[in-house]
Parts: structure tokens; C-alpha cells; sequence
């Protein structure tokens, strides 16, 4: 696996050098998989080492990729449609959403995600669960509407995955069930939760928080909702516990920061 630096590096020489036509434009098989690369590091996964094939065309033509799921584990591969990546006029953040589609598709699969959330379906919850988590769109049809001309900035978030969390899939399921909100979704609850609270109210990854019942703690990870929020806290004296964030209290340079209501700052 390329480095992320020097990842980066080629698409800018690329980019600079007027290689790339609209951007990217014509895409091969290491284009590909260069986007792929950038969704393993954030997933943890290997979706880059199994195979990836440039088809003249897909199924009656219209088909811009699929996923050929394994045979008893033994074979994986990718296909994309070069009737729309060798066309410079396709766009490019649509031929990456395509490309991050099909690896949906193979994190169904790899990680027996049909089973774990009882749906059989090839575009059902367990397939729009992974899309919502890696930022793509949550539907088994393509649409030109959805996707606006990239710049380089947003070609560059794009590519590299910037825009996608860190995520372990199968730790998000065990730890918080199958109800798991997309990242947009995810930044919608999370700007409610400050406008509803004090930013003492509002957690992080790696705050330091107290517990009436658990003691000290250190926040692991969070899970926004309507109106409130949920921390996986790992505490001092050894437990692991789900509290929400009104039963906590957060610690700054180990003092307790309790926060002031809204209607007393008013007052």
C-alpha cells in the first residue's frame, strides 16, 4: 500500500503537470485502485489487492460497475464500465461515488453484513449503512443531479477519502447496533447538539469526563441523536459503559466543569 503522502504527491504532479484531463477524465485500473487504497485506510480492509477489470461495456450498457461477490471465499473482483471512466466528460466525483458503490458491495460481502442485519437484499439497510458511513450515495441508481463539477479541492477529499471517518465497521455494529446514522447525518445531529447545549454538554473522543455511579472516565467514542448524545466511555476502574451526555460531567485539567444552562445565561 502507497503512502498517504505519497499518494497525494502523484495526483498532484498529475494535476500540475495537465496529465489529468478534467481532472481525471480517463481512469484505468491503478486509478481505481488508488481509490480504493484511500478507502482501505480509513475502513481497515483490503478491497485494493483483489481484482479490478475495465470492461468495455457493462450488462446491456448502461451498468457503470459491479461487485462479483466471493465463490466460497476464494474470489473477489471489481468491474467498471469504460463506455463512462474513459469518457472525460463523466464526472469525477460520480466515477469515485461509482467506485466507492461497488466497495460497499464488497464490505457487504467480506464482512457477512447480510447476516448480521437479516436483509438479502443486493441495495437494502445492510448496503445503505455502509454507504452513509463512507459518505456515498445511499441508492442503487446512478444520477448525473447528484454530483457537481469537482474542483481540485474537492476532487482531492474525494480521491483521498478525506472527507470519510476512520471507521471500523464491525466495532461501530458491536458497539452501538445496526441503527447507525450516515456521516451527513451524523454532522447534522452534531451541529443540533450545539445549538441545544453549551459546548460542556458536547463530547469528543479523549475527553475527560466524571460519572456520578462510574467515577473518571475517558470518552472512546460518540454517537449523536435527536437531542442528546451517547458516549462509549472507558473508566478508570475498569468498565466500559454507554452513558449519555447529560449523566456526565467533563473534566478540564482535572477540574470539573459544570456547565451553565442556557435560561441562566438569559437571566
Amino acid at each position: 500500500m502507497q503512502a498517504l503522502g505519497s499518494r497525494r504527491k502523484k495526483i498532484y504532479r498529475r494535476l500540475t503537470e495537465g496529465v489529468m484531463s478534467s481532472l481525471y477524465g480517463k481512469w484505468n485500473v491503478e486509478d481505481v485502485r488508488d481509490v480504493i487504497h484511500g478507502l482501505d485506510e480509513k475502513t481497515g480492509m483490503d478491497g485494493a489487492s483483489i481484482s479490478i477489470f475495465m470492461s468495455k461495456k457493462l450488462g446491456d450498457g448502461s451498468t457503470l460497475g459491479s461487485y462479483h461477490p466471493s465463490k466460497d471465499h476464494k474470489w473477489r473482483g471489481f468491474s467498471f464500465s469504460l463506455s463512462y471512466f474513459d469518457d472525460s466528460s463523466f464526472k469525477d466525483l460520480a466515477a469515485i461515488d461509482v467506485i466507492r458503490h461497488e466497495y460497499c458491495h464488497y464490505l457487504v460481502d467480506a464482512l457477512g453484513l447480510k447476516d448480521v442485519f437479516d436483509d438479502d437484499s443486493d441495495h437494502g439497510i445492510a448496503w445503505k449503512t455502509v454507504c452513509g458511513l463512507l459518505n456515498t450515495v445511499q441508492r442503487g441508481t446512478y444520477s448525473d443531479w447528484d454530483f457537481c463539477k469537482a474542483t481540485e479541492e474537492s476532487f482531492m477529499n474525494a480521491y483521498m477519502s478525506e472527507d470519510i471517518r476512520q471507521v471500523d465497521i464491525m466495532e461501530q455494529i458491536n458497539r452501538w447496533g445496526t441503527h447507525l446514522p450516515s456521516i451527513r447525518r451524523r454532522r447534522y445531529l452534531e451541529k443540533e447538539l450545539i445549538k441545544k447545549y453549551t459546548k460542556l454538554r458536547v463530547f469528543k473522543n479523549e475527553d475527560r469526563v466524571i460519572h456520578e455511579k462510574y467515577g473518571q472516565g475517558t470518552v472512546i467514542d460518540t454517537l449523536p441523536s435527536v437531542n442528546k448524545q451517547f458516549l462509549y466511555v472507558e473508566f478508570d476502574n475498569g468498565v466500559t459503559q454507554i452513558v449519555q451526555n447529560r449523566k456526565v460531567y467533563k473534566l478540564v485539567n482535572g477540574k470539573v466543569k459544570k456547565p451553565v444552562s442556557r435560561a441562566s445565561k438569559a437571566a
